[in-house]
């Protein structure tokens, strides 16, 4: 069921652009650079895939406008609304063949039940390398997405499966990456508490293959 599109923009007066570091979550959620490449190099990621849902799509198509024409300039790229939104929701750091295809049987059996994700607030957050600033739409509330990542660490540690990498960078839906001088804080306050639309999450993917609650689709 997809929840209602709004886009509301809010005009403000000061361009005035400030250090991503003053606003943006501090936490990149990515993976690191593996110290053994060679032995445990691999580090995958699984996402739920959100152009298909047209709300998304069309709340997404319309905030990259006003992006674009905030600070063209200074925009590194966009993904692209129609074929590229997602949610990555949980890293897979550092992990051999063996592991990830032990991931694989993990999620096969893992039991959650399906649950709405109601993409509403607007946020940015700070790349590893401080060069790149990622902007996007997130959920004000985290709460059931953090617990099913919370599942998924127990599941996986359940199975004899180290995790690398906990979560704790917050859910977002990635719209652009923009360099850091960027006019974030406009940004931020100008698409604060959008409603861009809302996903009934039953399914993500994993190295290629699809995963259902138990409840379905």
């Amino acid at each position: 069921m997809l929840g209602a599109c709004y886009i509301v923009f809010l005009f403000f007066t000061s361009h005035t652009a400030v250090t991503a570091t003053n606003i943006c979550e501090k936490i990149d959620g990515d993976c690191p650079l593996c110290p053994h490449p060679w032995l445990s190099g691999q580090s995958p990621v699984a996402e739920v895939h959100l152009s298909n849902d047209t709300a998304l799509v069309s709340s997404a198509i319309n905030a990259e406008k006003y992006l674009q024409q905030l600070s063209p300039k200074q925009i590194q790229r966009f993904d692209n609304p129609t074929t590229g939104l997602h949610t990555s929701l949980f890293y897979f750091c550092c992990h051999s063949t063996n592991e990830i295809n032990r991931m694989k049987n993990v999620f096969r059996t893992m039991q959650w039940h399906s649950f709405n994700i109601n993409y509403n607030d607007f946020s940015c957050n700070n790349d590893h390398n401080n060069r790149t600033v990622y902007l996007h739409a997130l959920p004000r509330n985290q709460t059931d997405l953090i617990q099913w990542s919370k599942n998924v660490e127990q599941t996986m540690t359940s199975a004899n499966i180290t995790i690398n990498h906990p979560r704790k960078s917050k859910f977002h839906m990635t719209l652009a990456r923009v360099d850091p001088a960027y006019p974030i804080t406009e940004a931020v306050q100008t698409l604060n508490k959008t409603a861009f639309g809302t996903h009934h999450f039953c399914s993500f993917v994993f190295e290629g293959d699809t995963y259902t609650s138990i409840d379905g689709c």
